[in-house]
């Protein structure tokens, strides 16, 4: 019986899976054919009642692109083609590998399951290097090996594409040691102009047994562009390849077995693109690949990939098409009880530790800039609305401490009593604040609406992705509570592609505002400089060197962010001068350069102390100067199909596990998901 409980407790980095566009097809019963969803007329006690699990993908055939490094990502759906990296439990965010074994009571004939992964363990040795071992089990779709050297060869053009052929101290860190082990390190000062990075153990151990990243394109693509940039003389020839890389699609049909170019550039997981006789413009099917080791866990002969975004993804979880999802099913909400089939239940819900979102802010926008008016519209904002309207009073909930980190690390990390001297911005609309603040911005209102001391009307824009409903909803309340308070909004959503360029520091950040995701496993990941558009830390990247990483030298970060700022001395300190700008000067203040603050939590040898205290800078600066607002974090859920699919009870260990955000695909390619023998369920209560 397929019954679900109720609600219970670039290189390696940057790949990203989320939903697509197009127009709303009519959902067709999957039966032993090619259609997907339930054959219950020809069920019986040994056959499952569907041989397919429907899953939604923000792309379309027409510009599907493995390739990493083109100028819009077009990625998305590569994850659920390509092995699991590893295991991240979603409790508390230790990973595990190849080998796992996990209780399946839910599976008639199998009381556990092994989940091979890509990677099948690390070892770390400080202060430099790190390790991943592979399992040497992972193959490409074409049965070549997927090991170590196709993993350097891939990162290796990357590190060319990035622009380090000629740049003075540039090295590549990385080789395969052998076959399955991949060799990682800091910089040592092997070259003339690079300084020795040394590193403190937990960042390293961060950087080894990675559970989510890019998937490395198969050598014979990688290898030849590796050749070329290694043969490059000069500069312009660095820039003629690189106009061929970025330009060279890996579209479906140079993945395919048959039909397509017999290529099969990309590829690895348990469900293979066997024909382009399986692409659609509506999904594309993948068959169980026999050979994979995780075959042997699940009935499922096929998985499909709609493409989907927006308001198709929506309906094709409204009218049951979708087999499993992530996100809880709420009273509020993008997805509620009231607009799901009652075969479309939730199977767990949790607290996600590293899962939250944040308003990020461009300091760019010349309102922005300005102190007050970022405090003005933080007390202006309902924030318990915001949450509620996007995700569902049940599956969310607001912060409890502006550190920039999550509740979960804010009070693992400081003592009650610092948490507690902290200044607490309003989580409900504080008008009274809010107007106090842009009189002291120096802000006037004029006919309703708020204008500047020049007289200029305010108004700033704020995107946010059209394949999120939760992302969109909750910018909707952001958009009206200001707009009803009289500052400006220009909302705007877009498309995966077109809202990552805008974020992307390398694209020139097209943004004022907009929706994020926010949480890491380390508090040193939130307290970094990172300019990476898919990462956001407290500091950006550099605006006259890498877009990435910020450089302590520079005047601002990438955001327009100053690097140098006056930090008060004691925690929750709120007094600033009006028309403070990006700069004030304060009392009782200690001058910070936040790139060295946030390189030297990453330096070994720090005492308890005086990690601590760089820690407490951080967490003072963000509540001081509120460069963007951490707002909430999810108590996530997965629901689907309990009519044609089996599946663990909502506590079962079976759920712990995710690859990068959501457990769906650790249930799919895990082999965890279980086709039903029968269409009996429980009905949703």
């Amino acid at each position: 019986m397929g019954a679900a409980g109720m609600a219970g407790c670039g290189s390696d980095g940057g790949s990203t899976d989320t939903p697509g566009s197009g127009s709303t097809p009519t959902p067709t019963p999957s039966g032993d054919g090619d259609d997907g969803g339930t054959d219950s007329s020809t069920a019986t006690a040994e056959e499952p009642v569907t041989r397919q699990i429907n899953y939604a993908v923000a792309n379309s055939p027409d510009v599907f692109n493995w390739n990493p490094w083109t100028p819009q990502d077009n990625t998305a759906g590569d994850l659920w083609m390509s092995d699991l990296h590893g295991l991240r439990n979603v409790h508390t965010t230790n990973t595990s590998y190849s080998g796992t074994t996990v209780p399946t009571p839910h599976k008639p004939d199998q009381e556990e399951i092994e989940i091979m992964t890509w990677i099948s363990g690390f070892e770390v040795e400080p202060p430099y290097d790190w390790y991943d071992h592979h399992d040497d089990r992972a193959r490409y779709w074409n049965g070549d090996p997927f090991d170590a050297d196709a993993r350097e060869a891939h990162n290796h053009v990357n590190f060319f594409q990035e622009g380090n052929k000629f740049t003075e101290g540039a090295t590549f860190n990385q080789r395969a040691e052998d076959q399955w082990t991949h060799h990682q390190w800091q910089n040592k000062g092997s070259v003339p102009e690079q300084d020795p990075d040394p590193t403190a153990r937990v960042v390293l151990r961060s950087n080894a047994g990675p559970v989510d990243g890019n998937p490395p394109i198969h050598p014979d693509f990688t290898t030849p562009y590796r050749e070329q940039f290694r043969d490059a003389a000069n500069g312009d020839e660095v820039s003629s390849i690189t106009d061929e890389l970025v330009s060279d699609r890996i579209s479906l049909d140079r993945m395919a077995e048959s039909g397509g170019t017999d290529e099969m550039l990309a590829g690895s997981g348990p469900y293979m693109l066997k024909s382009m006789d399986d692409v659609g413009s509506e999904r594309v099917i993948l068959r169980l690949n026999e050979d994979h080791p995780n075959a042997e866990n699940t009935n499922v002969e096929r998985l499909a990939l709609y493409w989907a975004e927006g308001d198709r993804r929506q309906t094709l979880i409204n009218e049951g098409v979708l087999d499993v999802d992530s996100g809880a099913v709420t009273d509020s909400g993008a997805t509620t009880r009231e607009t799901l089939p009652d075969h479309v239940q939730e199977f767990t819900r949790w607290l996600r530790a590293t899962g939250g979102d944040v308003w990020q802010l461009n300091w760019q926008n010349e309102h922005l800039q300005n102190l007050w008016v970022r405090r003005a519209l933080i007390e202006a904002i309902d924030w318990n609305a915001v949450s509620a309207n996007g995700w569902g009073e049940d599956a969310s909930q607001v912060t409890q401490h502006d550190t920039f980190l999550l509740d979960a690390q804010s009070e693992s990390t400081f003592s009650e009593d610092f948490l507690d001297q902290l200044h607490l911005y309003s989580r409900a609309s504080n008008k009274e604040n809010a107007n106090e603040y842009m009189r002291r911005a120096g802000y006037s209102k004029q006919g309703g609406q708020w204008v500047d001391p020049n007289g200029n009307q305010a108004s700033i824009d704020l995107s946010s992705r059209s394949g999120s409903p939760a992302n969109v909803q909750g910018a909707q309340t952001i958009r009206a509570n200001l707009a009803n308070w009289g500052f400006g909004v220009n909302f705007t959503t877009m498309g995966w592609n077109s809202w990552s360029t805008s974020i992307n520091p390398s694209e020139g950040l097209n943004y004022d505002s907009t929706m994020f995701w926010h949480g890491d496993p380390y508090v040193f990941q939130y307290y970094h400089d990172r300019g990476a558009w898919w990462d956001l830390g407290l500091v950006g990247g550099s605006p006259t060197g890498d877009p990435y990483n910020a450089d302590p030298e520079d005047e601002v970060d990438t955001q327009g962010k100053p690097i140098v700022q006056q930090v008060p001395d004691e925690p929750g300190a709120f007094e600033a001068p009006d028309e403070a700008g990006k700069s004030p000067d304060l009392d009782n203040a200690s001058e910070v350069n936040l790139v060295e603050t946030v390189n030297a939590i990453r330096q070994p040898g720090n005492s308890e102390e005086a990690q601590q205290e760089l820690y407490r800078t951080c967490a003072k600066y963000y509540n001081f100067y509120v460069p963007h607002f951490a707002f909430h974090q999810y108590l996530m859920g997965s629901y689907g199909d309990v009519r044609d699919f089996d599946w663990p009870d909502p506590s079962a260990r079976a759920f712990d596990y995710e690859r990068s955000f959501g457990i769906e695909d650790v249930l799919v390619l895990g082999g965890i998901a279980q086709a039903s023998t029968d269409t009996d369920f429980e009905p949703p209560q």
